[in-house]
Formats: structure tokens, C-alpha cells, sequence
């Protein structure tokens, strides 16, 4: 929350409000959840919103070695995010980079170095679901993992793509999941029964 300058979970302890914010930890759980693991490796995330940033600021806290953030540079957004990552520089040892969205061919380098690369924007979300900020399938390789917080439709443009190139890929449904279960452990002190309602309320 502190890097991030966001909150969306607030805890009351004793007449004390305290804030924290579970969106990069539901993501994070949500990428190990399908068997994905960064630490120590290079992410690319697409997107300066508030998901990207909470995504941003999880990974590097949880020891992902390198990211590299596309944006668009003029909007707000990416400004805020600019700041986040001067927090994250002096706060982990990860090594963050920023580019604009028109650099392809850095957009190809960062790619073909990256384990995994991650849709942190909403960018391909229902009802425009024939948007995706990959508009060239050859900037993919087999083998690299692609995520998208997207859950609505659940196969984006963007992992279809994927798909088809031979990326393993996942989507935003269980970053749900596993924000509910951290703020459930923050507000009752107990563990969220994570399997019983992922078969009640996730399966399909």
C-alpha cells in the first residue's frame, strides 16, 4: 500500500484504521496458483493502472529480479507509476526499466528476455474484447508465460494469441480469489477456506 499509494482493504485495530492493499498479493498467489513462479526472473508488465502497479510493487517485494513496464507515456497514469518505481529502487533490489508502448522493438528485446509477461490493463476486457495491446503474435515465443487480470471474457484476445504461438498462459479469475482470502485473514485473523470456496464458487 505504501508504494503503491493505494488501499483497498482497511483493517480497524483498536480505533486505528490501518490500510493495505491486496490486488499484487491475489495476483501473484493467482501466477503461483497455476504453476508459475518469477522469483528471481524477468517479468514484463503492459499497463500503468492500479493493477499494474500493485503487480508491480508485489513481484518486486517477492523477488522478481527485472521488470519492464510499457505504457502509454502521456497519461496520468504512468506518471503515478514513475513514482512508485522510484519508492521500489530505493525499498528492493529489483531492477525496473519503463518504456512507451511504441517501442516494439524494446517491447521484442524485453519479451525474448522475460519469463513471463503480464496485461495489467483492462485493455481486451468485455465488452471490447477484440482489443489487445499485442498487435504482432512474432513479439511472442513458446515457453513464455502470459497472464492477464482480465476474467471477463476468460480467454482475452491477448491469450488466445498466446495460445496459438505456444505460451503457457493464465487469466485474472483466481487474483479474486486470493485477494478475497488475504483481506478474510486481515479482518478475522483466520485463514479463508481457500479450496472449499474455489470449488463452490470458481469451478465450472
Amino acid at each position: 500500500a505504501l508504494l503503491t499509494g493505494a488501499v483497498n482493504t482497511v483493517v480497524n485495530r483498536n480505533g486505528i484504521l490501518y490500510g493495505d492493499n491486496t490486488d499484487g498479493y491475489g495476483f501473484m498467489q493467482a501466477m503461483a496458483d497455476a504453476g508459475f513462479h518469477p522469483v528471481g526472473k524477468k517479468m514484463t508488465i503492459l499497463g500503468s493502472g492500479g493493477a499494474a502497479a500493485a503487480i508491480l510493487a508485489q513481484a518486486a517485494l517477492d523477488g522478481v529480479a527485472a521488470i519492464d513496464i510499457f505504457s502509454r507515456s502521456a497519461s496520468n497514469s504512468t506518471k503515478l507509476i514513475e513514482q512508485e518505481v522510484s519508492l521500489i529502487r530505493c525499498k528492493c533490489p529489483c531492477t525496473i526499466s519503463m518504456y512507451d508502448l511504441q517501442e516494439q522493438e524494446q517491447l521484442k528485446k524485453s519479451l525474448e528476455e522475460s519469463y513471463a509477461l503480464i496485461n495489467g490493463s483492462s485493455v481486451g476486457m468485455a465488452p471490447n474484447t477484440n482489443a489487445s495491446l499485442i498487435t504482432d503474435a512474432s513479439l511472442l515465443h513458446p515457453g513464455l508465460v502470459v497472464g492477464d487480470v482480465i476474467y471477463n471474457p476468460r480467454e482475452t484476445l491477448l491469450l488466445q494469441t498466446a495460445k496459438q504461438v505456444g505460451c503457457p498462459t493464465f487469466n485474472g479469475l483466481y487474483m479474486l480469489l486470493h485477494q478475497g482470502a488475504k483481506a478474510f485473514r486481515l479482518w478475522t485473523g483466520q485463514d479463508m477456506p481457500v479450496e472449499a470456496v474455489r470449488e463452490r464458487y470458481f469451478c465450472s
